[in-house]
């Protein structure tokens, strides 16, 4: 939820950083209150009445501490609560907490945060979810959405010039077909005439060549609008891949793979599909209706009159209606987004399902989702032929008014209404439903747009969302020695909650450093900012005295070797794999990086060597053969600086001992910076980092730290108990 949510009774939102409602104050007394939050203070209100007011500094630190039933958020001194601030229900102890959390990093830094999103936003002008958008798809502005929209189709603008030409002439030729028709009537049906058949073949053929013209003219349009669509939709869709790659993996990390997926293609063909049809026929609908209600009222003006007569009474219902409408697509969205999710999920994750045995429970999931999804949907369109019916039949009454009174004129029965041919009530009523067939189209308009404007906004969230890494107008591309330097950082993934602090260190080239510490200490964060996937939240990292926001991203990890712990293996071969990160390598470079790796062994035993595909994540390889490939990936890459991250965890204990030897190889004279879970692999590096709770805590060779007995040698021990437990219970899996 949004930590602006509710303000004080006789005031305005916009007075305050951060305003948060609580029900409980005193002694569990149950109230109306709001907690409002200023530059500097905190200021308790109950029923719009101020009752308390304190300064940031009055307290060393601020927490939530959840009770039974309830949670109240305290300020305490040296480690013990001093005063409770307010009290509230359960539902909102993620918003408060996230409230503490800002205020100590004020206290801490002198840095007060202005803007907070946590969990589960909500839109502060209505209050709905926002559902993982970041902007609120009801109450933001959809003229400046299609605006966005509407100039993609720039590029291809002589294109859709042609198809909107070719339609508005297709068009005006229609609108000449009534007179032909009042002409056939008035002039050769009634009264009957048979003299004059020049004048009747003429006119016919005038009908035959119009339709020739107008078959000509709809294969022109369809040849162009096809090109616009077909062209933008993959410009649309290159676009949205392109900028989800591009995006930092903080921003990535907050979106799932379904979601992403749905993204690129769903809304994507959605968009594609809305501009090349509504697109060109809104403005050839708007234009013909202009064009008819001009003639009609040139004919008769009486009986144009009758005819709009419903018009505006039916614009006034859908006008209402939209608002409704919009909200049922955007929750048909959401079902059908988490239908998706659940799909890729099931999928991507096939493996843990069948060793889980639980294809019965994700068939159950799956057939909810899908049934929730149609369900949405088929609301969405219940509601929405609920109200099309009543508005057609509207316009069907102005149709009867036409033919009731126009009958009235042929008769000569109205006085003051004039005088009208059979003729010219056909070529009217032709003009009347002319008239309609636009406005019936403009009428399914606002549904439509309903539901294109969810996936625009989706879509523009992900082309318009500003990345946090990018590299600086003055980026560098530079030649990498290995010297690499932490100076005072701090890092987290919210800048008031660091999971980093104050970490400083100098990494020679070519030495190797491991990195140890407990879990969550913040091992990962720092190969993640040597690898620039976030950038510190203050101090700097610098490599070869060059601080890493000034080298280009291209430039930096080009030259960095990476073996993650979770090795990932493309759809494809294993030559393909291996050269991913330099698909120029020779044949004779993979063999030798292989080779280093043992894993030519054995690949050369596959049925297709090295050109054997591998199937979806490497599938038919085991784990050890899947990391042996990342690691001769990472050789062929030949970086400056090599990082593992848990590299041999997946190798048994012969095969691991042989790696080593390979890795040794290949990171003599490199920077190496390692992460292994066994400390006995780390044991011959040049030197140790142990980190704390971010903190770094420790550092030197493992001699030097086991004879000091801190924090590592306390891992050790704790590591070594664990193995022999696991030896005298014969678990594996044990854990101390």
């Amino acid at each position: 939820m949004e930590l602006l949510l509710k303000a004080p009774k006789g005031h305005e939102l916009s007075e305050y950083l951060f305003s948060l409602p609580f029900n409980l104050y005193g002694k569990a007394k149950k109230v109306d209150g709001t907690l409002a939050v200023t530059h500097s203070q905190l200021i308790v209100y109950i029923d719009g009445d101020e009752v308390e007011r304190y300064d940031f500094n009055e307290f060393d630190e601020y927490s939530c501490e959840q009770l039974i039933g309830c949670s109240m958020m305290v300020g305490k001194h040296n480690d013990r609560a001093e005063k409770c601030i307010c009290a509230f229900t359960q539902d909102n102890f993620i918003a408060f907490a996230e409230l503490c959390k800002i205020i100590n990093h004020y206290l801490t830094t002198g840095q007060l945060v202005e803007h907070s999103d946590i969990d589960e936003p909500k839109c502060p002008k209505c209050g709905l979810p926002l559902d993982s958008f970041t902007e609120c798809p009801y109450c933001a502005s959809k003229v400046k959405t299609f605006r966005k929209l509407f100039a993609r189709i720039g590029k291809y603008k002589w294109a859709f010039s042609a198809a909107i030409m070719c339609t508005v002439m297709s068009e005006l030729l229609n609108v000449v077909t009534p007179y032909i028709n009042q002409r056939l009537i008035d002039d050769y049906v009634w009264p009957k005439n048979t003299s004059n058949w020049i004048g009747f073949a003429v006119l016919c053929a005038s009908m035959f060549l119009i339709l020739i013209i107008n078959t000509f003219l709809d294969w022109a349009n369809m040849k162009a609008s096809f090109y616009v669509s077909l062209n933008l939709g993959q410009d649309l869709r290159q676009d949205v891949f392109n900028k989800t790659l591009d995006l930092s993996m903080s921003s990535i990390s907050k979106k799932t793979a379904g979601d992403l997926i749905s993204r690129v293609s769903n809304d994507a063909n959605k968009l594609q599909s809305f501009l090349t049809d509504n697109g060109k026929n809104a403005i050839v609908r708007i234009l013909s209706l202009i064009i008819v209600t001009v003639i009609m009222f040139v004919m008769n003006w009486k009986l144009a009159l009758l005819a709009i007569v419903p018009i505006p009474l039916v614009v006034v219902i859908i006008k209402r209606a939209y608002n409704t409408i919009q909200m049922y697509y955007g929750r048909s969205w959401r079902f059908s987004n988490a239908h998706s999710k659940l799909l890729h999920d099931a999928l991507d994750g096939i493996r843990v399902v069948k060793t889980c045995g639980t294809e019965d429970i994700e068939i159950e999931k799956y057939t909810k989702a899908s049934y929730n999804a149609a369900k949405a949907s088929s609301k969405a369109e219940v509601v929405w032929y609920f109200i099309w019916p009543a508005c057609d039949f509207l316009l069907t009454i102005g149709n009867y008014f036409v033919l009731y009174f126009g009958a009235m004129m042929i008769l000569q029965k109205i006085p003051g209404f004039g005088v009208m041919t059979l003729g010219e009530l056909t070529r009217f009523t032709s003009y009347v439903g002319m008239l309609y067939t636009p406005l019936r189209w403009l009428m399914q308009l606002p549904r439509q747009l309903a539901d294109v404007s969810i996936s625009a906004s989706k879509v523009f969230e992900i082309l318009e969302e500003n990345t946090d890494v990018r590299d600086a107008a003055d980026s560098v591309d530079l030649d990498i020695q290995g010297n690499i330097a932490f100076n005072g950082v701090y890092f987290g993934y919210k800048v008031y909650n660091p999971v980093l602090k104050d970490v400083s260190i100098n990494l020679e080239k070519g030495k190797m450093y491991g990195i140890v510490g407990h879990s969550g200490a913040g091992k990962s964060t720092m190969i993640n900012l040597v690898l620039r996937l976030y950038d510190v939240t203050q101090g700097s990292v610098t490599i070869d005295g060059v601080d890493i926001r000034k080298i280009s991203q291209e430039s930096l990890r080009s030259q960095v070797g990476v073996v993650l712990q979770e090795t990932y293996l493309f759809e494809g071969t294993v030559l393909e794999n291996l050269t991913y990160a330099k698909p120029n390598a020779t044949f004779e470079e993979v063999v030798s990086a292989a080779k280093i790796a043992h894993c030519h062994e054995f690949i050369t035993k596959l049925p297709d060597g090295y050109n054997t595909r591998v199937g979806n994540k490497g599938h038919t390889l085991s784990g050890g053969e899947r990391q042996r490939i990342a690691i001769a990936r990472a050789i062929l890459h030949n970086p400056k600086i090599i990082i593992l991250d848990e590299a041999t965890a997946s190798l048994d204990t012969e095969t691991e001992r042989q790696i080593q030897e390979g890795l040794a190889e290949l990171c003599r004279g490199r920077t190496t910076i390692a992460i292994a879970h066994r400390l006995s692999t780390l044991s011959n590096a040049d030197s140790l980092i142990v980190l704390d709770k971010g903190r770094l805590v420790e550092t030197g060779p493992h001699e030097e730290l086991m004879r000091k007995k801190g924090v590592y040698y306390q891992l050790v021990m704790a590591q070594r108990k664990t193995t022999k437990m696991r030896e005298a219970t014969g678990n594996p899996n044990y854990v101390h």
